[in-house]
């Protein structure tokens, strides 16, 4: 699934940074959030809302670092020189 999917037909709110060395993907994932884990394989981050709904894996272009806090998934992709 790429981004766009991800939010695309939901109401959840999303923000792209783009920085010189990293682009950050910012997702309120609102009450699924709250117990949800995140985790990276390769080019592809995994978000398990919890045990009772099916995971959402995006496609990322590159080395990235995940995590969510309050609820909030961030995404943190590098951005080759």
């Amino acid at each position: 699934m790429h981004l766009q999917e991800f939010v695309s037909g939901s109401e959840r709110f999303v923000r792209h940074y783009a920085y010189d060395d990293v682009h950050v993907i910012a997702a309120d994932l609102g009450a699924l959030g709250s117990e949800a884990t995140v985790d990276v394989a390769g080019d592809t981050v995994i978000v398990v809302p919890s045990d009772d709904h099916d995971q959402f894996e995006i496609e990322v272009p590159g080395a990235a670092r995940a995590f969510i806090r309050n609820g909030v998934l961030t995404i943190e992709v590098e951005v080759d020189a």
